[in-house]
Parts: C-alpha cells; sequence; structure tokens
C-alpha cells in the first residue's frame, strides 16, 4: 500500500471510530429513552420546565412567585415539586427544549447532556490527558453514579463540568482573560464557581489575576444584564429574598443530609447546621481547606514571565484539580449531581498517578478514586438518607491530592 493513501486511512479511521462509538451511544439511549422517561416526575426538569414556560408566555417577572411556580408547573408538568431555584439566565437555556411537550422535552435535554459529557471527554483527553483515548473516558463516565443522577434529573451539572474544563484548557494555554470568561458563565451554579474563582484569583501574579477578574467580572455582568430583561429590576430584590425563604415552602428541596460537603458531614454528626458550633465548625473547616488549597503554590513552576514552561502541565493540572475538590467541599449547598465535577479531579489523579512511578501516596489516591467510583456506594448512601458522608473520601482525596504535589505550584 503507497504511504500516501496508508496515512489517508489512518486518518479517517479516527473519525470514523468516534462516529460508530457516538452512534452507539447515542442509539444506546434512545432504545431506554422511553423506560428512561418513567423517571420524569421525580426529576428536577419539570422545575426548570415550567420556568422557562414562564419565560415563554411572558410572566419571568414571576419566575421567583412561589406560587406562580406552581401553576406553571401543574399546567405543564401536571404535578408540583421543588421550585426554580437557580438565577433567571439560566431558565433560558431550557427554551431550547421548553417547544416541545414534557416528555420529548426531557429526552431532548437528557441527549443534550450526553453531548456535553462527550465533549467535555474529547476536550479532556485531546488537551490535558494525553496519550487517554476520550471515547474510553466517556465510556467510564457514564457509569459514574453522579453522571447518570444529573441526566436523569435533567440537571446542568455536566455543563458546569463543560465550563470549568475549558477554563482549565485556557489557563494551560495562558488565556487567562478567556478562562474568566468560561467560568464566568457558571454562574448559574455560583455556590461552586465562586469558590473555585476565589482559589484561583489568589494563586495568580498580578497580571494574571487581572485577565481572570476581567474575563469574570464581564461575563457576569453580561449574565446580570440579562435578569431585568427576563425578570425585571425587581429580580435583583426579589431572587435573594426567594432563596432566604427557601425553606419555609413545602418542598424546599435543601437536604444538608445528602450534600457530600463540609456543611452536610456537619449536620450528620451534629444535626443542625444552624447553631453556632455547627457555623463554627463550618468556617474552621472552610479556612483549613483554603490554606492547604494556597499552600500549593508554595513553589513555583513558572517563567520570569508567569507563563507556563514546558515542565510543569501536570502539576498546574493537579493544582487546578485541587481547586476544584475545595470548592465542592466548602459549597454551602451541594446536590449529589453536582459530584459530576468529580470527573476533572478523579480523571487528572489518574493520569498523574498512571503516568509516573506508583508512591504509597499514590496508590492511596488510586484506592480513594476506586472508592469513589463504586456505584454501589452512592446508592446506599442515597438510601439510607447518608449521602454526606460521601465527604469523607472526597476529603481524603483532597488531602493525599495535596500532599503529594511535589511541593505545589503556584497558578499564576
Amino acid at each position: 500500500m503507497p504511504p500516501r493513501e496508508k496515512t489517508r486511512q489512518q486518518v479517517l479511521a479516527g473519525p470514523a471510530k468516534t462516529f460508530i462509538f457516538l452512534v452507539f451511544v447515542f442509539s444506546l439511549f434512545a432504545i431506554v429513552g422511553e423506560r428512561f422517561t418513567t423517571a420524569l416526575p421525580g426529576s428536577d426538569f419539570p422545575d426548570f420546565y415550567a420556568a422557562a414556560r414562564m419565560i415563554a408566555g411572558g410572566h419571568g417577572h414571576q419566575i421567583y412567585d412561589p406560587e406562580a411556580q406552581r401553576q406553571s408547573q401543574a399546567r405543564f408538568a401536571g404535578r408540583v415539586g421543588t421550585l426554580y431555584i437557580h438565577p433567571p439566565f439560566e431558565a433560558l437555556l431550557y427554551l431550547a427544549v421548553a417547544w416541545a411537550p414534557l416528555k420529548y422535552a426531557y429526552l431532548l435535554w437528557s441527549v443534550l447532556n450526553l453531548a456535553l459529557l462527550a465533549i467535555s471527554c474529547r476536550w479532556l483527553g485531546r488537551e490535558v490527558l494525553q496519550p487517554w483515548d476520550w471515547r474510553i473516558l466517556l465510556a467510564v463516565s457514564l457509569t459514574f453514579a453522579p453522571v447518570a443522577l444529573c441526566i436523569r434529573q435533567g440537571q446542568d451539572s455536566l455543563l458546569l463540568l463543560l465550563l470549568i474544563v475549558s477554563a482549565l484548557i485556557a489557563l494551560r494555554r495562558n488565556r487567562a482573560f478567556a478562562a474568566g470568561c468560561w467560568l464566568g458563565l457558571g454562574l448559574f451554579k455560583f455556590h461552586l464557581v465562586l469558590p473555585l474563582v476565589t482559589v484561583l484569583l489568589l494563586k495568580r501574579n498580578r497580571s494574571g489575576r487581572v485577565a481572570l477578574a476581567k474575563g469574570f467580572g464581564l461575563a457576569a455582568l453580561a449574565l446580570g444584564a440579562v435578569c431585568p430583561v427576563i425578570s425585571g429590576w425587581r429580580v435583583f430584590r426579589d431572587y435573594p429574598a426567594f432563596l432566604l425563604h427557601l425553606r419555609a415552602q413545602p418542598f424546599p428541596g435543601i437536604f444538608p443530609r445528602a450534600m457530600a460537603n463540609f456543611r452536610g458531614l456537619i449536620y450528620f454528626f451534629v444535626h443542625n447546621d444552624g447553631s453556632t458550633t455547627a457555623m463554627a465548625a463550618l468556617c474552621i473547616c472552610s479556612a483549613l481547606a483554603l490554606l492547604a488549597t494556597l499552600a500549593i503554590g508554595k513553589r513555583k513552576f513558572r517563567n520570569g514571565k508567569g507563563e507556563l514552561t514546558k515542565d510543569d502541565p501536570n502539576n498546574f493540572d493537579l493544582a487546578f484539580a485541587d481547586a476544584v475538590l475545595f470548592a465542592l467541599l466548602v459549597s454551602y449547598h451541594l446536590n449529589p449531581h453536582d459530584l459530576t465535577l468529580l470527573l476533572l479531579p478523579i480523571a487528572v489523579l489518574l493520569h498523574r498517578a498512571v503516568r509516573r512511578k506508583p508512591r504509597a501516596a499514590d496508590w492511596i489516591t488510586l484506592g480513594l478514586a476506586g472508592i469513589l467510583f463504586l456505584p454501589p456506594l452512592h446508592l446506599w448512601a442515597l438510601e439510607a438518607n447518608a449521602y454526606a458522608l460521601i465527604s469523607i473520601p472526597m476529603l481524603a482525596l483532597f488531602i493525599f491530592s495535596a500532599s503529594t504535589a511535589a511541593g505545589g505550584i503556584d497558578v499564576s
């Protein structure tokens, strides 16, 4: 076979395998789709769907009126459950599927979630985890319980995962402004994005800090400008008030025992997340975690211009992964499907462990990652109303990843 023809076949083999694999995944999902929709009544998707229908009908100014939300849910979803609690701009995303009846909109959103996961895996495999095959990464990711739960619930955590992966890649390319923009677009889960951005800002040099802050601030301002267009200027008063009084609603959707973070772990033992003791313990744990995360920046792996050198990308990825773990642990609100974000630090830590001569800490890290990937553990924790205990292997993974960071890095 002529060399040129052989090269052409090799080039075409990759896209062909990718196409076949994606057809298989989406066909498999289509086959189980009919049975998959039986989970719809108990999922979170009707909350988003009803909010999007309110906006489409010109009632965006009532989106944080609990009674108006219930009426919309009863009309468009045929049931009343938890309320839409995210910023108004996110409901615009669900307009992409809200034109369809609820059942088909749910399936379309689920397919979109699969596509978001596939893109995240492809970008991770191509930019961060070389020479891993992103198709294998996608197949393994589908076995991760929080990912399955995110798709089943019709939630948005996979979109946030893609934005965080995009920010990581941008920072690896020394594009701090772009990274800030990607993270700013993730403010629909501000309780997760703000801790991550805080750490990244504290660990950067002055020029990098300014660029990241400008990108983040620009995206935040753009999304903030959209809010009054959707819900009127009163939204800046109504939304905070709505969140502050959410627990007074019949279905608040706030379950600290289901939060795999510091708040959930403390609540599991003291049975009260509003007491002085609980708040003090939460502040102390968060402060110690912040100090541990910032300590990774003691040793610099960058040149005088604050740019990545060719020797330190793996250490940079590890620092970013640790920052993601920090954001999950200190977040005040966390649902099981939000642990989808664990895919990034687990993948980075596994990549680091298999690319060098294993050490004792690496074996412990591999073991903890394996524990977090066990579906029975998540199922048991959910059924036992003890999902907060998942934070224990997460915390151990955070500690060991920080301790094996080769003295840490400065992600300037």
